[in-house]
């Protein structure tokens, strides 16, 4: 193995290099992780290993002890699901996702951390959370929070606070969901064949609660089980359109901001070639089903409105550290069905 090499020939020396093994291990794999699968680059020579911490209290994620200028990272970032119809028998449906991240470099074998994330007066309370091991308290109520409950005055809305003794590498807090009232873009997609082509209608609507500043803000047409485009007329109130080079997707670039209306829209009428085997099919989008998805990410935003304040966090180790925290709003899975064709469904209401 790399660690002892063949070529050693003195006994005394192999038998020292044998019995520096277990620290490098606890070194490069705290919990059986590897931080870092170039073994080489752990450690130029086995000489330099650290011994096996002293401290009792120092916990089995804290595997090396931080050396320099303090300064603590956290992230939330929060991913928005989506699927809308614009049927009046298919309710629509968005899942808002969250997961903060932290990055601890502070000094101790076992610093105290204690972070506060806050909501909105009269938001929705963050439900389902699952919490790091490393979080040595927190109040029992918080974890009893469930979304598949009905939201009414006995569900638990906070004060979230966690006290931890945060891993020597970056890791995920916690993860919560929420049931927001409202998803931060409503669509509506038309697909209609006439004739030999197909007539496309888009319609977004940015809803007024949410912050109007995007990094990026993008509409994909996909076309499955067809040929080529080979025409294209179309025009947009807002924004770009452009065909990829395979001629089978439009993207529709809508920017880093919504008009001041928050509503852009997109007709036109699109015509194939001969389909080929390069041309991508799909077996869900036959006949006229068929989405268009959104991408787009948010920054300093998150939907439910969380946050934390960096003033709030309660550091117990050594050193004042500097304190960076931020927050993001990106989709995932956001689709929007054509409302003209049937499409894949959770459920339907319930309607006399």
């Amino acid at each position: 193995m790399d660690y002892i090499s063949p070529s050693r020939k003195n006994e005394a020396e192999m038998t020292a290099k044998i019995g520096q093994l277990r620290t490098l291990l606890i070194q490069a794999c705290p919990l059986g992780t590897p931080l870092n699968t170039n073994i080489r680059s752990l450690n130029g020579s086995l000489d330099d290993i650290q011994e096996l911490p002293t401290d009792e209290n120092q916990p089995a994620w804290r595997s090396n002890t931080y050396k320099g200028k303090p300064q603590v990272n956290v992230c939330i970032t929060e991913k928005v699901k989506s699927k809308q119809y614009d049927k009046k028998d298919v309710v629509d449906t968005w899942q808002v996702y969250g997961a903060v991240n932290c990055k601890c470099d502070i000094e101790g074998s076992a610093p105290n951390v204690t972070l506060t994330l806050n909501l909105p007066t009269n938001a929705p309370p963050l439900q389902d959370i699952v919490v790091h091991h490393c979080v040595t308290s927190v109040d029992p109520a918080m974890l009893m929070s469930s979304s598949i409950e009905p939201l009414d005055d006995s569900v638990f809305n906070g004060p979230y606070k966690f006290p931890f003794v945060p891993p020597s590498v970056s890791f995920d807090l916690c993860y919560y969901t929420s049931q927001v009232p409202v998803p931060p873009i409503m669509g509506c997609y038309q697909l209609i064949e006439e004739g030999s082509q197909l007539k496309i209608t888009v319609n977004l609507k940015l809803h007024e609660s949410i912050k109007n500043s995007f990094e990026y803000c993008k509409a994909c047409i996909p076309f499955f089980n067809r040929g080529p485009i080979a025409q294209l007329e179309y025009k947009v109130s807002y924004g770009q359109l452009d065909l990829s080079r395979e001629k089978s997707l439009l993207v529709w670039v809508i920017g880093q901001k919504f008009p001041k209306s928050l509503e852009v829209s997109l007709t036109g009428t699109v015509s194939f070639g001969t389909a080929g085997k390069e041309h991508p099919t799909d077996y869900v989008c036959t006949g006229n089903t068929a989405y268009v998805k959104l991408y787009f990410r948010i920054p300093d935003f998150t939907l439910t409105g969380c946050s934390v304040d960096q003033h709030s966090i309660q550091i117990f180790a050594p050193g004042k550290p500097k304190i960076t925290t931020s927050r993001e709003l990106i989709s995932s899975d956001y689709y929007i069905w054509n409302s003209k064709a049937p499409a894949p469904m959770v459920y339907k209401t319930l309607l006399d």
